[in-house]
């Protein structure tokens, strides 16, 4: 083989061809590779999935969505993934026919993967600018290779699209550190307001005393 054969791999400084591969299959020209490759978000790339389709929601998912939401957050299941609530919470997030009064007035966008739903969430329309995000969930097992931040993407467009609305809000529960950074890193703001968590069991039976929500909003641009 010779120096410039880009089919092997070379272990010092490389002159040519003008575009090396420099792993995951990716390709770069020189001066990114002089200057570092970052590979944050190698795992996202490599797992993401050509056969990802966001559809709305109709009442026959309701089963579904139930089993989604409740793996993400409840459970045992749930602490395969980062976004469990299990330690502070015991029971159920929701259930099908909770869903199905919900779809009644509020919008459920779902990810699939062939015939595998691995992401839900819940949109509901507030008023004239403001829409509420809701119920966003990722399987356990799929966490951490950014279909969150895609789902929360489509929220966005979805709100400011379709809905009309200049701002989109999220609730997260105070304790929830490391949930309140992912959505501060997307770009929701504290308001400064605060909402009280749910007392029906249907939510949750609480496993804390002081369970309350912290209120997020997000300034949509226009499309």
């Amino acid at each position: 083989m010779s120096e410039d054969d880009d089919t092997r791999p070379s272990p010092g400084a490389i002159r040519e061809p003008a575009m090396r591969r420099s792993g995951c299959g990716f390709r770069y020209d020189p001066e990114e590779l002089s200057g570092g490759v970052d590979f944050s978000r190698a795992h996202e790339l490599l797992h993401a999935s050509s056969t990802l389709g966001v559809r709305d929601a109709t009442e026959e998912d309701a089963e579904a969505i139930a089993e989604r939401v409740n793996s993400a957050y409840r459970g045992d299941i749930s602490r395969k993934g980062w976004t469990t609530e299990a330690d502070l919470l015991g029971g159920q997030r929701t259930d099908a026919a909770m869903i199905r009064e919900l779809l009644d007035d509020t919008l459920f966008r779902l990810a699939w993967e062939d015939d595998t739903l691995v992401a839900t969430q819940q949109i509901e329309h507030l008023d004239e600018h403001t829409a509420e995000l809701g119920m966003l969930a990722v399987a356990p097992d799929r966490q951490g290779a950014g279909l969150g931040r895609r789902m929360v993407a489509d929220a966005e467009a979805t709100a400011r699209d379709r809905l009309g609305c200049r701002t989109l809000r999220i609730r997260v529960l105070h304790q929830r550190s490391e949930l309140l950074r992912w959505y501060e890193s997307l770009g929701f703001e504290h308001t400064g307001e605060t909402a009280p968590f749910p007392t029906s069991p249907r939510f949750g039976e609480p496993r804390v005393n002081d369970l309350w929500f912290l209120v997020l909003e997000k300034r949509l641009n226009a499309g």
